[in-house]
């Protein structure tokens, strides 16, 4: 006896039946029947069918004389069944590979219970896939098998007959049949799920759901066959009725009957104008004749709906409905002309700022669509702080991320008053995407786009080879790409690509991403503190987990199965699973959080601590391999959708024979790589060194004053890149492990970490050292966001194959915004009025006092200190000391210590203030090295500064890309330069590490 039964009804599917028997055909697991069916078809699907079974011994043609129907069809194919279990597979559907496999050993995990449900996802014909959107509903926590009464929740799932299998002993028991008509899979569905002893769930796509563009689908005709639909329902409550242990489903089957009734009434494109009352009434009897007793209707507009089918008002219920819509209508073009008249007024203020004079000291910085203060701007606004602090930065965030704004940051609401006016005056702009196709360049503004990622996938212009990726106007993707002056670039890789797809007249700097010095530049102490922050014990193996965003999904659900890979990794292992940015929490991770073995780093301000604290990256596509290489760290690659993702997106080097290290296709591949070693074998050194030599070429940990002193501070000299084999090795968790014993911190009951505005400072944590010489020291990082890139279309999940209204009431799903692709623009929010500005005088600087330390002018990361603070700082100047001469300690990040100025995040920019004359400084000497605040210190850990260089020019490249020594162009920094400062030293060239001085005329 066969383990599966495969059913397949075969009935008009030519084009469509060969894909789907070789998706069953093909599976890793044989131990299987398919029969197929052919329902009198009159095309040549029979003959089809003929073919595969003259092939395959596994195959069984059944021919019927006569249509009989789809569930007619899969009624002949079940009493040929000889299986232990039964499966049904519509003709123009496929299986996915390993899905047989893992049927089977879910079932073996459940010990047979009598139907195991698993999950699908909708194949549309552009290429998009999207899973099922109660997919949460098969959560594998608890018992293996379980009553339908632990988890009634799964009768809101599509009544489908194809995702389960059902043992053949218990369909026989439950004498279940299909029965003619449309909604044929009703009645076999709540049946069996009522009269099932035992369920199981596999949290797993099994199934993609072919959505034809011709339709296919006979419940998306206008037809009177729909009034079916109440013979169906007679069967279910004739079942029941059969069946007295089951009463007590009267009640949820009832809320399903009655939903699905006002689904076909509601849904376009089913029942004739003419035949919609008849069909109301008939639902109203159905009603009154079934309604258990005790039953209470929901609440809101389905109640309300509930109570008019109650009284057969058919016609009040209409013409509710058409008050409902003429309300909406109404509104809604209220609503619009009110958000017309500020948008106009709000373009009209805009215009007037064009016309007062550039700020040369005013910096505009965005990051993410104004998401976060984050990625290359954000080091980049560090460094300017440090080099640059008479240059004044301002970062745009959308009103709804404000609160999630470091303290100390001046921020303005994007789409606001405030935003558009330092949009106007400020002469840097500075964005890891584009800015709105509002906002308009000026003559004399400087644009730097610093790019997030290193590409994998197509991008700009190659994008319209792959049409289904994206929905950019390609005509506003170049005009954006003209108010560029400078592209930054990681690597000879991104230049080659970003020069061709976005053709411009801008300058490209090949001087690393700022982010990245961070990770170039981390220490023994950093990556002590990223691990403590977490909480991981000492011992523990972090493996980070960081898939990237698909065109195709729309929300973020793990491509493995997390609890299963934890479990089988052993207590030693944590994984920390990160989701796109684009997409909301899972559901599913923040439910596995609950077991400690599973940390939910989603919404972790700095990604860079999470590349620190782990031992080793799983990925699949996304441009963290790029960044993580840097650290010379173990890479798995799990690439189990490789051919699809490559196809719908395309993309620029084969992945699968050019990976930075192991590569595995499915899950238990990825179980085998991490369990027998593989991942960190001398073959996966081997890639990863090949990956390292090609995509690692820039970030020497010294590009965010190669771009400081280009852009802001126009010095062109010159500092080389450090060649990779000559830059400093950062310690690995395994490597600190013999060195450096971490005290086990107590458990905690929430995360692990903090976010922002929720930190409060702590005690510095010491941990305790032995006598071993430590790793080389390096620094910590800036970038706070996955770097991916990627638009989201809108998709719209249309209804094939008749789902039904949910029983267990689950809130709407809300289409995601389109994101469009890097680096690309959204529109701005709309302008809420604000105060108007209130001045305030202007601040004057007093001298410091000997003995005293000084903070930097400028910082937009200052806080207040206590003395007991000031006793231990480190000194800021002797960073590559640190590790050797002090204990590692887990410091406060400068953005959780409380504001120390009158510019609270969430206050207004006072405009008049920050605009006006900068403050007048009394005549004194300058110190060598004076310590910058407590909050810049402490971000300059984020940020690290030590071993930064400067912007390297576009030229020819040399074999070692070495150029000139940085002491020959010394001398440059005594040429005076008129309307700005001196220019400061370059790092480690010996001269005075003093700051400049801002301009007395700077207006």
């Amino acid at each position: 006896m066969p383990r599966f039964s495969i059913v397949v009804p075969v009935y008009k599917v030519q084009a469509y039946l060969g894909e789907c028997l070789d998706s069953v055909l093909g599976q890793d697991f044989d131990d299987f029947e398919v029969i197929g069916v052919d329902d009198c078809s009159p095309d040549v699907s029979g003959e089809i069918l003929d073919q595969y079974a003259a092939h395959d011994a596994r195959v069984r043609a059944v021919h019927l004389p006569e249509n009989v129907g789809l569930g007619n069809a899969r009624n002949a194919g079940l009493a040929r069944a000889g299986g232990e279990y039964v499966l049904f597979l519509d003709s123009d559907d496929v299986l996915l590979p390993g899905s047989l496999s893992a049927v089977a050993e879910r079932l073996d995990a459940a010990d047979s219970p009598d139907i195991l449900v698993y999950d699908y996802a909708r194949s549309y014909w552009d290429g998009r896939l999207v899973r099922n959107s109660l997919a949460r509903h098969l959560h594998e926590d608890g018992p293996a098998a379980f009553a339908l009464s632990d988890r009634p929740e799964l009768l809101n799932l599509l009544q489908v007959a194809w995702n389960k299998a059902y043992r053949r002993e218990f369909v026989e028991r439950a004498a279940l049949r299909f029965p003619a008509g449309y909604y044929e899979d009703a009645p076999w569905t709540y049946c069996a799920m009522v009269a099932a002893e035992s369920l199981a769930v596999l949290d797993r796509v099994c199934v993609h759901y072919r959505q034809r563009r011709e339709g296919g689908n006979i419940l998306s005709t206008v037809s009177r066959k729909h009034f079916d639909a109440f013979e169906q329902y007679d069967r279910v409550f004739a079942y029941l009725d059969s069946r007295p242990e089951l009463d007590r489903w009267r009640g949820p089957l009832f809320r399903k009957m009655i939903d699905h009734y006002l689904t076909i009434l509601e849904r376009p494109g089913r029942l004739p104008e003419e035949a919609k009352a008849e069909f109301f009434h008939r639902a109203a009897q159905d009603y009154r004749r079934r309604v258990p007793a005790g039953f209470e209707r929901p609440a809101g507009r389905d109640g309300y709906k509930f109570a008019m089918l109650e009284r057969d008002a058919y016609a009040l219920m209409t013409g509710s409905a058409t008050a409902v819509r003429t309300r909406q209508v109404v509104k809604t073009k209220a609503r619009q002309a009110v958000k017309g008249s500020k948008k106009r007024a709000m373009g009209l203020f805009y215009r007037s700022q064009q016309h007062t004079d550039l700020d040369e000291n005013l910096a505009l910085f965005s990051a993410y669509w104004s998401r976060s203060v984050s990625c290359n701007p954000a080091a980049i606004d560090a460094e300017l702080a440090r080099l640059a602090p008479h240059i004044r930065r301002v970062w745009a965030v959308r009103p709804d991320r404000m609160d999630s704004v470091p303290r100390g940051v001046r921020a303005v609401p994007l789409g606001s008053r405030d935003f558009w006016t330092v949009a106007a005056r400020a002469k840097y702009l500075v964005n890891n995407v584009n800015f709105s196709d509002r906002l308009v360049k000026r003559p004399g503004q400087i644009h730097l786009q610093t790019h997030h990622g290193t590409p994998l996938k197509t991008m700009g212009l190659d994008q319209r080879e792959y049409p289904i990726s994206t929905r950019m106007d390609f005509n506003d993707l170049l005009r954006r790409c003209d108010r560029w002056d400078y592209s930054l670039s990681s690597n000879a890789h991104s230049t080659r690509v970003w020069e061709r797809v976005y053709p411009s007249r801008y300058e490209t700097l090949e001087t690393g991403y700022p982010r990245n010095d961070a990770l170039v530049n981390a220490t023994a102490a950093d990556v002590l503190a990223a691990r403590v922050e977490l909480g991981l014990a000492e011992g523990t193996r972090a493996l980070l987990y960081m898939p990237t965003h698909r065109d195709y999904e729309k929300t973020f659900r793990p491509r493995l199965d997390l609890a299963r890979i934890a479990s089988e990794l052993g207590p030693d292992t944590v994984l920390l699973v990160r989701g796109h940015y684009f997409y909301t929490p899972s559901p599913q991770v923040e439910e596995l959080r609950a077991t400690g073995r599973i940390i939910d780093v989603s919404a972790h301000p700095r990604v860079e601590s999470l590349y620190l604290a782990a031992d080793a990256l799983i990925t699949d596509y996304s441009s963290a391999m790029f960044d993580y290489a840097l650290l010379d760290r173990p890479i798995v690659i799990f690439a189990d959708d490789w051919e699809i993702y490559s196809t719908v997106r395309g993309v620029y080097f084969d992945l699968l024979s050019e990976a930075p290290g192991a590569v595995a296709r499915t899950q238990d591949e990825l179980l085998d790589v991490l369990g027998d070693g593989t991942w960190r074998d001398a073959e996966a050194d081997r890639r990863r060194a090949v990956f390292r030599e090609r995509f690692c070429d820039f970030d020497d940990g010294r590009a965010a004053e190669r771009v400081v002193r280009k852009v802001f501070l126009g010095d062109d000299r010159e500092i080389p890149v450090t060649p990779l084999a000559e830059r400093p090795h950062v310690p690995s968790p395994a490597e600190l492990a013999d060195t450096v014993r971490v005290p086990s911190r107590p458990e905690r009951t929430g995360p692990a970490y903090a976010t922002e505005r929720d930190r409060v400072a702590e005690p510095a944590y010491t941990a305790e050292r032995v006598a071993v010489p430590e790793p080389v020291p390096t620094a910590e990082p800036a970038y706070g966001e996955e770097p991916a890139y990627g638009e989201e279309p809108a998709y719209v999940e249309t209804s094939v194959y008749g789902e039904e209204p949910a029983y267990v009431e689950e809130p709407a799903q809300v289409a995601e915004p389109g994101l469009v692709e890097e680096p690309a623009s959204v529109p701005e929010p709309e302008f809420v009025p604000e105060p108007e500005f209130v001045p305030e005088p202007s601040a004057v600087v007093e001298p410091v006092p000997a003995g005293e330390s000084r903070t930097e002018a400028g910082s937009a990361y200052e806080g207040p200190r206590g003395q007991e603070d000031v006793a231990d700082e480190p000194d800021s100047g002797d960073a590559g000391a640190r590790v050797g001469e002090r204990a590692p300690r887990a410091s406060v990040p400068g953005w959780a210590a409380p504001a120390p100025e009158p510019f609270a995040v969430s206050s207004p920019l006072d405009a008049d203030s920050f605009f006006g004359a900068p403050p007048s400084r009394g005549p004194r000497e300058r110190t060598a090295a004076a310590p910058v605040s407590e909050a810049l210190a402490a971000y300059s850990e984020l940020f690290p500064q030590p071993g930064h260089g400067m912007s390297i020019p576009r030229q020819p490249r040399t074999a070692d890309r070495s150029g000139p020594e940085a002491e020959e162009n010394d001398d440059l920094a005594e040429r005076p330069r008129p309307g700005g400062p001196a220019l400061p030293p370059l790092s480690g060239s010996g001269e005075p590490a003093t700051a400049p001085e801002p301009p007395a005329d700077t207006a």
